[in-house]
């Protein structure tokens, strides 16, 4: 125990839209990735800046035994499994299972002794179907909602609902049928490109930006299709807003409805998907201030409460290049990529510096460990370190290597595969650039290449 503190189990799912999204309902068109959802599966690791002494984390796949003694030896102090809870060459088998499924299912923590966590408070990502069982079966304390009530706010239907309560402009409408698609993206084709968005879409999945008549007919025969086999249609339709950038605000909603603002960050994304998150400079929150933003949050806050939630939030918000704010993109009413980078900034204060997260795609065939990655850094100067004051703090091991591991476990060495590494740039005396350069051509030096 920590001072007085219940420990926590940490542990979650970051693909938690699919467990909250009616599979009834048709798709937009999409590329199918088998090598980015095992990258998506091995991202739980980049839980563990929630933890703190003591706390437990529970990951899929294990960590990597190099990654977690670099991170105990810098100060993040926790407790995690040594053994996997399912094989990782499972494939789309074990994709069917989030990991509270695996923990009930297959009635054990890895190597962790269950027993050892009665007690403690159950801390998930998001609260997805099997939440509840695991925390009844392994006798930990639990506070969240009730599934069906997080599935209704995660909803971009809620978000645009509550645009409306808020008296927030929302040029956002929902279309019931292919005919009603493609109807009102004709209507809104005449005043410029606009966005298709899924229900339950994260991350450049499910947003779909249409900028012609020609690929608006495709997508709704694509959608049509599906109706013809039973599929329900339920999109979201809105013009495609000319930003300056994206941002997110973090907030959390105590059990008795009281509001707890966190922290704003600034986003970088593409293509709709989520590149990385820096602190909101000194401009933007003035902005936020003139456009009484915080009000707007916390009678969302309200509007959550109200409607049976409560918990960690993060808020996507837009500036516009005319200079006004959306408050109100989307709700995530989750924990989210920018609270971990908030909880990394935590750490990185007590040693007097402060970072922002980013993360590469890379490709390679090499046969290279983790330990030759951070040594190559250490030696080049660049891994983060308290006493260094600067450089890359590492936030996934598994992400990167997790396609190298699942090739070897079906008997094929050194085969081409993507993989992805997260991390924190802490600026010091290095400005980002000169960093990321860095830490680039270390990568390029191990034979990883960088896909653009």
């Amino acid at each position: 125990m920590n001072d007085g503190r219940e420990f926590e189990l940490i542990i979650g799912t970051f693909d938690a839209e699919r467990f909250w999204r009616d599979p009834n309902l048709a798709k937009l068109p999409s590329f199918h990735d088998p090598e980015m959802e095992n990258i998506v599966m091995a991202m739980d690791k980049l839980l563990f800046p929630f933890c703190e002494a003591q706390d437990r984390l529970i990951t899929r796949y294990r960590m990597n035994v190099c990654h977690k003694a670099y991170l105990h030896e810098i100060g993040f102090k926790f407790l995690s499994n040594s053994t996997d809870l399912e094989s990782p060459d499972v494939g789309s088998a074990g994709r069917t299972a989030n990991i509270f499924d695996l923990l009930t299912s297959a009635d054990r923590m890895g190597d962790m002794d269950p027993y050892l966590l009665d007690g403690a408070q159950l801390s998930p990502f998001a609260v997805i179907p099997g939440a509840d069982r695991a925390a009844a079966r392994y006798r930990l304390k639990q506070d969240f909602p009730a599934i069906d009530t997080v599935q209704t706010v995660n909803s971009k239907l809620y978000s645009t609902e509550l645009n409306r309560r808020l008296d927030l402009q929302c040029d956002s409408q929902t279309v019931y049928s292919s005919e009603e698609l493609l109807a009102s993206g004709l209507t809104l084709l005449n005043q410029g490109p606009f966005l298709i968005k899924d229900e339950f879409g994260v991350s450049g999945k499910g947003n779909l930006l249409i900028e012609s008549e020609a690929i608006l007919q495709r997508v709704t025969s694509y959608v049509a299709d599906q109706c013809s086999k039973g599929k329900t249609v339920r999109f979201i339709v809105e013009p495609f807003l000319r930003k300056e950038l994206d941002f997110s605000c973090q907030f959390h909603i105590d059990p008795d409805g009281s509001y707890r603002h966190i922290s704003v960050q600034q986003l970088v994304n593409h293509n709709f998907a989520y590149q990385g998150s820096y602190t909101a400079d000194d401009r933007l929150l003035h902005m936020m201030q003139e456009a009484k933003y915080f009000d707007v949050m916390k009678r969302a806050a309200r509007e959550l409460y109200r409607s049976g939630y409560h918990g960690d939030v993060c808020v996507d918000s837009m500036l516009l290049t005319d200079g006004g704010i959306v408050p109100i993109v989307e709700v995530n009413a989750r924990r989210s990529m920018s609270l971990i980078k908030h909880y990394v900034d935590r750490y990185l204060k007590k040693h007097d510096t402060a970072g922002s997260m980013t993360h590469v795609n890379l490709q390679f065939a090499c046969d290279v460990s983790f330990d030759q990655l951070l040594e190559l850094l250490d030696r080049e100067g660049v891994l983060y370190k308290p006493d260094r004051g600067f450089g890359i703090l590492p936030l996934s091991a598994n992400t990167l290597l997790i396609n190298k591991v699942v090739s070897e476990c079906k008997g094929i060495r050194n085969k081409q595969v993507k993989g992805r590494l997260y991390y924190s740039l802490i600026q010091g005396e290095w400005d980002n650039e000169r960093l990321t350069a860095k830490v680039n051509d270390v990568l390029s030096s191990l034979s990883f290449k960088i896909a653009r």
